[in-house]
């Protein structure tokens, strides 16, 4: 037997999302091609300006301005052994 899952809901009592962290919400899920219905968009709003001072805090740390934090692939890298 088959069951759809249902969203997860975050803990505590669910606050409504304000107007703005539903547009915003609508133009990113939008802009990813994604259709979400009403609720579960809902549900990503309540969560939106929590998510979004966190991002906002890790640009906030002034020595990390320049660190590059992604991994890239360099075809022309070695392999070197540290045993040596």
């Amino acid at each position: 037997m088959t069951t759809t899952p249902s969203p997860i809901a975050p803990p505590g009592p669910a606050a409504a999302p304000d107007a703005q962290a539903l547009a915003d919400v609508g133009v990113l899920l939008t802009r990813a091609g994604l259709t979400v219905r009403e609720p579960e968009t809902a549900l990503l709003a309540a969560g939106y300006e929590a998510q979004n001072a966190g991002v906002a805090l890790l640009y906030a740390v002034s020595e990390a301005r320049y660190v590059d934090p992604a991994l890239r692939f360099r075809a022309d890298a070695r392999i070197v052994d540290w045993a040596d």
